[in-house]
């Protein structure tokens, strides 16, 4: 019985129902969507730093974990010295940047020989490698072209220089655009500096041993295996990520929950003496209280299932528009953000439940 006094009163204001729905729907489309770009650029730059192919990372003391922009630097000469070691086939110095004028693009400098080397080479769907007068040429990833819609011969704009575009390869190689390593060091003023060393080995089972002779010859630099640099990556958040998914959280979690107060305190106006008949029948305050909650849970719950239908589409369109841009929907997060929408919708229904269940059943029954 109390389930279809629920439905009913759902229904007796669709319009109302439906813009606390939208509401409760935009709560949970912000939290889903916040949550899934940043973990999904986080994802995302480990797989394409685990399909580089190299065995050992090699980086200096103290450099930050991921979105590096170079600023902390290791001469070349060091990773260089590590060819007398006998385990190690080929070392390819990377010097990292972000481009953020245009978005959040990840840039390599490299040396093409010994990239190639250590990540077995590119797979180009058009153009081909530097020129031997590469000095503006870059190379771009198959979803930074579709993003840009640049194609082979065209020019663009990185790091305040025009480059020409002189290949286009599979994405999954570390990063979505390469130029050489002497241009970039030449932006930056960081001659003869790299981010990073790419370690490739004769044996990839002898890692660990490896390792182990890299920090006899370099004691205090960093020194990972794939694995490992790729398991820190997926672990590790920018500064300040954590602390912004909980703000948005928080401005999401007080939306539904206004929503959802505004909505049971103008039904409890408005059913006043509907309340009063109610409570002349028998109905005690648990049971008003119990039907103000099981309509704001209701409308919760629409609300949840259209916001989860709103996060895919806009997962499919974000992914459509920016091909560089993975949204990561994990079901942790959709299981928070329910547990988050029941608190918004008891917490904002709360006061007009307690509200309608004082009512004196006298006075409610010549309300107006």
């Amino acid at each position: 019985m109390i389930n279809q006094f629920v439905l009913a009163n759902v229904l007796h204001r669709p319009l109302r129902a439906l813009v606390s729905v939208l509401a409760i729907s935009l709560e949970v489309l912000m939290i889903l969507m916040v949550v899934g770009i940043c973990k999904g650029m986080i994802i995302d730059t480990a797989q394409r730093q685990n399909g580089i192919g190299a065995d050992i990372f090699l980086r200096p003391p103290n450099a930050p974990v991921i979105f590096s922009t170079g600023s902390v630097r290791m001469p070349i000469e060091d990773g260089a010295n590590l060819k007398v070691l006998p385990q190690i086939r080929a070392l390819s110095p990377v010097l990292t940047q972000l481009e953020t004028s245009d978005g959040l693009v990840n840039i390599f400098g490299i040396d093409y020989a010994s990239f190639t080397s250590v990540s077995g080479g590119f797979t180009f769907f058009a153009g081909g490698s530097f020129s031997h007068a590469a000095a503006n040429e870059i190379i771009i990833d198959d979803l930074y072209q579709q993003s840009k819609r640049l194609n082979v011969g065209d020019s663009h704009t990185l790091k305040g220089r025009s480059f020409k575009v002189c290949g286009v390869v599979r994405n999954g190689k570390g990063a979505r655009v390469f130029v050489p390593i002497e241009t970039l060091q030449e932006l930056t003023g960081w001659n003869g500096q790299a981010t990073m060393t790419l370690i490739k080995l004769n044996d990839s089972s002898q890692v660990d041993a490896a390792i182990q002779a890299i920090q006899n010859v370099l004691p205090g630099y960093q020194v990972n295996s794939s694995q490992e640099w790729v398991s820190l990556l997926m672990n590790t958040s920018p500064p300040g990520l954590d602390l912004f998914i909980y703000v948005v959280v928080g401005i999401a979690v007080v939306i539904g929950s206004f929503a959802i107060f505004l909505s049971m305190y103008t039904t409890i106006a408005e059913r006043t003496r509907d309340i009063g008949i109610l409570k002349s029948l028998g109905a005690s305050k648990g049971y008003i209280v119990n039907l103000i909650l099981r309509e704001s849970v209701a409308l919760s719950f629409f609300g949840l299932l259209l916001g989860v239908v709103l996060t895919l589409a806009s997962r499919s369109v974000i992914e459509t528009l920016i091909p560089t841009q993975q949204v990561l929907l994990s079901i942790p997060w959709i299981g928070i953000s329910t547990l988050l929408v029941v608190v918004s919708g008891v917490t904002g229904a709360l006061y007009p439940a307690i509200q309608a269940a004082s009512k004196d059943p006298l006075l409610a029954l010549e309300y107006e």
